[in-house]
Parts: C-alpha cells; sequence; structure tokens
C-alpha cells in the first residue's frame, strides 16, 4: 500500500484540478480574460462570475491549490522513490 502513495496523490491531485477546471468554468464560462482566476481570488476574480448570479457559489482556488500540491507531492515522491 505504502508504494501507491504517489501514485494515489497524482491521482488525486489531477482529478482536483479538473474538478476545479470545470468548478473555474462554469463560474466565467470560456472568457480566458478570467483565466488568472483559476489560481486567485483576489480584485475582479471576487466579483465576477455567473455562479454568483444565478446564486450558486462563486469559484474559490482552493481545490486548485490542494489539486497543484497533491500532484507535485506525487512527483515528488515518485522522482525521488521516497515510497
Amino acid at each position: 500500500m505504502m508504494k501507491k502513495i504517489p501514485q494515489i496523490a497524482t491521482i488525486a491531485g489531477v482529478a482536483l484540478l479538473l474538478v476545479s477546471l470545470v468548478w473555474w468554468q462554469q463560474t466565467f464560462g470560456v472568457n480566458l480574460n478570467y483565466l488568472k482566476c483559476l489560481a486567485l481570488s483576489d480584485g475582479i476574480c471576487r466579483v465576477s462570475g455567473i455562479g454568483k448570479v444565478f446564486g450558486g457559489a462563486g469559484y474559490n482556488p482552493i481545490i486548485f491549490w490542494i489539486g497543484f500540491i497533491c500532484l507535485a507531492i506525487g512527483f515528488v515522491l515518485k522522482k525521488f522513490k521516497l515510497f
């Protein structure tokens, strides 16, 4: 089981990044001007988005960052054979 930790972390990271991308797209549409909002929540990113207009949850980049960290941990563990 311990040898699978890098693989699990990598898969979890990719899954979370995909979820955050879909959530971002549902919130901001296909407008690439808001691409920075995928990772940031300042200024225009905080007040924009169609999700808030319809009473839904506005995009929050925490899922993106958790996914990124999981992906990075998975790669580091695999590269240096720590598990």
